[in-house]
C-alpha cells in the first residue's frame, strides 16, 4: 500500500512577490512607478530634474520617506531624499529636486532610475 505524505500548508502557501517597477518614457522623462510612487527624470545641462508623487493609500494621514537614485550603471551615481510631510489619505504628494551632475563619472542620456525605498511614519 502506498504511502500518504499529509501536505504542509506552509510549504505550499503562495509567497507574494515584492512589486515589480513600471517603466516608461514621456519623450526625454523617464518615468519609474512602484506601487503609489512615481519617479520622473529629466536630464538638463545642470543633472536631472526629479519629480517624486506619492499617494497615501491607507485609511489615515502618513508622512512618507522616499529614497531615489539616478545612475550610469557604472561610475556616476547620484542618491536623494524626498521627506513628505503629512500626505491626507487618499491625497497625493508631491516635491521636485535637482540632481546636479557635478563629480566623478559621465552621466547618462538614459539613466538606471531606482525607488530605493518607501517608508511612512
Amino acid at each position: 500500500m502506498p504511502s500518504v505524505v499529509p501536505s504542509d500548508p506552509v510549504a505550499s502557501a503562495e509567497v507574494s512577490p515584492e512589486p515589480s517597477a513600471v517603466i516608461s518614457y514621456l519623450g526625454k522623462t523617464k518615468i519609474v512607478t512602484l506601487g503609489a510612487t512615481e519617479v520622473r527624470a529629466t536630464r538638463n545641462d545642470l543633472g536631472f530634474n526629479v519629480a517624486c508623487n506619492m499617494i497615501n493609500t491607507y485609511d489615515r494621514p502618513l508622512n512618507f520617506l522616499v529614497t531615489v537614485s539616478i545612475g550610469n550603471g557604472k561610475d556616476w551615481v547620484r542618491t536623494t531624499e524626498f521627506d513628505f510631510g503629512r500626505i491626507e489619505a487618499g491625497q497625493t504628494g508631491r516635491e521636485t529636486v535637482l540632481m546636479e551632475a557635478s563629480g566623478q563619472g559621465e552621466m547618462p542620456d538614459d539613466p538606471k532610475v531606482y525607488i530605493d525605498s518607501v517608508m511612512n511614519y
